[in-house]
């Protein structure tokens, strides 16, 4: 029976920073995305603000209550050591929480302003005073937040990888492999909403930017695994051993199955399905709402599935390194 030191907790934070990354990223690129200095994808740009401080927050806090003593979160905060990803990792949380909420902030109108604002007492002048109309600032906001979004997708693997005694983590591949599934869960959660909203339901054109901006991560995210399978294969023993918990080992079925094929294979498949027509024919994009749904619920269980599998097994890793399982 093996001991897990990060359990399902983790696997939930790191989902998480992740997925607000690849929203932010994909609500900033829909921003730029202009025909006559308008935005073509102002809806999705909106609806992917609204979203993305939210779920990396909520797993910063997941992660400050699993580190036991939650209260002593602020000592992250006093020394910090540029070697240490944990450090880097908590003022970059840090700051691009600050800038998906102020993108946010951007994207309220005058009368939601007024609403939020009508909660804080009025003797609170200092806060009233934020109410300001930044929606000027979106683009710059969005282009501060980019770099900082794409650090947060790549620090969620950066922060495995780092862990040498983990043979399965220890390569330089984990960090960009979690960087476009984050950005794919973005893409596909945004999709997601657009498609679930019922007030004001989803274009054609608007899914057709998400459906093509997932299909671009998807591929990359299977451009990544494939070297990342052969460099394990061509690598030490060690690192052969942690790689065989998924050829063949106990987390086999769930890699293959589930994440690979069901998490990425199919809502490829759906998903070029879909675009196949237009690209190649000229033909009107599809824009199926019940394949959009499922192909981006896939997409979501595959990015989870993904960092599930790559936490738990990654410890049992160490197992192999030692010699200790067989």
């Amino acid at each position: 029976m093996h001991e897990f030191n990060w359990g399902l907790l983790i696997v939930v934070y790191l989902f998480l920073g992740g997925l607000s990354a690849g929203l932010f990223f994909a609500a900033g690129l829909a921003d730029y995305m202009t025909v006559d200095d308008k935005p073509v994808y102002a809806r999705v740009a909106r609806m992917g603000a609204f979203l993305a401080p939210w779920p990396v927050a909520i797993g910063s806090g997941l992660l400050i209550l699993d580190l036991g003593n939650w209260y002593r979160f602020y000592k992250l905060f006093t020394h910090f050591r540029w070697e240490s990803p944990m450090s880097i990792g908590s003022y970059l949380l840090t700051i691009f929480t600050v800038i998906a909420f102020l993108y946010l902030f951007a994207w309220l109108t005058a009368d939601e302003r007024q609403w939020l604002f009508s909660k804080v007492p009025a003797t609170w002048k200092q806060v009233h005073r934020l109410n300001v109309d930044l929606s000027a600032w979106r683009g710059k906001i969005a282009m501060v937040g980019f770099p900082f979004s794409i650090g947060v997708g790549i620090y969620t693997g950066v922060l495995l990888g780092a862990v040498s005694a983990r043979p399965f983590w220890n390569t330089n591949l984990v960090a960009q492999m979690f960087l476009f599934s984050a950005l794919s869960s973005g893409a596909a959660a945004l999709m997601l909403a657009m498609v679930l909203n019922k007030r004001s339901p989803a274009e054609k054109h608007e899914i057709k930017f998400l459906v093509t901006l997932d299909v671009v991560f998807i591929s990359l995210e299977l451009f990544i695994i494939l070297p990342y399978l052969i460099h394990g294969q061509l690598s030490s023993l060690a690192v052969k051993q942690a790689l065989g918990l998924i050829l063949g080992g106990p987390y086999t079925f769930v890699f293959w199955g589930p994440f690979l094929v069901m998490g990425l294979l199919v809502p490829l498949a759906i998903e070029v399905y879909e675009l196949a027509p237009n690209i190649f024919k000229g033909h009107e994009f599809h824009g199926s709402r019940n394949l959009a749904l499922t192909a981006a619920g896939l997409v979501l269980i595959g990015g989870f599935l993904l960092r599930y599998i790559f936490v738990y097994a990654g410890q049992v890793s160490s197992f192999h390194q030692m010699g200790l399982l067989r």
